[in-house]
């Protein structure tokens, strides 16, 4: 089984079947990409200065509200 289809399948068990809450559709695209997320320092990359947060994104395919998956808690 690939990491989108357990993504997906891990969404649906935590989620069921909400739709998105911006328009109403329930047709989303998990990220094939895991992204980090770490506090912001004007612009500066600031290394080992606090915590960095893996996250994938899932985004509506009608409007693109996109929301943020941690991995981790995931």
């Amino acid at each position: 089984m690939n990491k989108d289809k357990k993504v997906i399948e891990h969404l649906n068990s935590k989620w069921g079947k909400h739709p998105c809450p911006m328009c109403g559709q329930n047709s989303w695209t998990v990220s094939d990409t895991v992204f980090e997320l770490r506090e912001f320092h004007g612009g500066n990359v600031v290394l080992g200065s606090g915590p960095i947060y893996p996250i994938i994104p899932v985004s509506c395919n009608n409007c693109g509200n996109s929301v943020m998956i941690n991995v981790i808690q995931s």
